[in-house]
């Protein structure tokens, strides 16, 4: 038996205001103000941290994102000095990236808050519903080509 139109709209609605409030506790607490990162270069800061050094290309393709987007992104990240771009040798209009050390200690502090966060959001739930949640929302993600996490 598939779930209601009501109930689908439910869901949208959770998701969304999981994601705005992972936003709002951004603002709240100066996080943006402090590191100089807002939620979108956490979310690319966060995947190249998970499998660095990394292609430009494959970023995009990894987090569905269009590699133009990606390129915006990553240009902030290098102008901030937390993302090193280096042409690969082997395709010159190729580019891998890098953390470098004030990279690396971004990314700790970031994944360090959004575990943070992320605690404090389930909280309510039983452990065996943090982890169906968990294994459901990993398979949707990977489902819809998320392949970052």
């Amino acid at each position: 038996m598939s779930i209601s139109d009501k109930e689908l709209l439910q869901i949208n609605q959770a998701l969304f205001s999981f994601a705005h409030s992972y936003e709002l506790r951004m603002i709240k607490e100066n996080f943006t103000k402090k590191t100089g990162l807002t939620l979108y270069d956490c979310s690319i800061l966060m995947a190249i941290g998970q499998d660095f050094p990394v292609r430009s290309t494959e970023l995009a393709q990894k987090m569905n994102v269009a590699a133009s987007t990606i390129s915006v992104y990553v240009r902030r990240l290098t102008a901030k000095k937390i993302v090193d771009m280096k042409r690969d040798s082997n395709d010159r209009r190729s580019w891998w990236l890098h953390l470098t050390e004030q990279g690396k200690s971004a990314y700790c502090e970031v994944v360090s808050e959004t575990v943070r966060y992320t605690k404090d959001f389930i909280a309510s739930l039983h452990s065996k519903d943090q982890q169906k949640l968990h294994k459901l929302l990993l398979h949707v993600s990977h489902t819809l080509g998320y392949t970052w996490q």
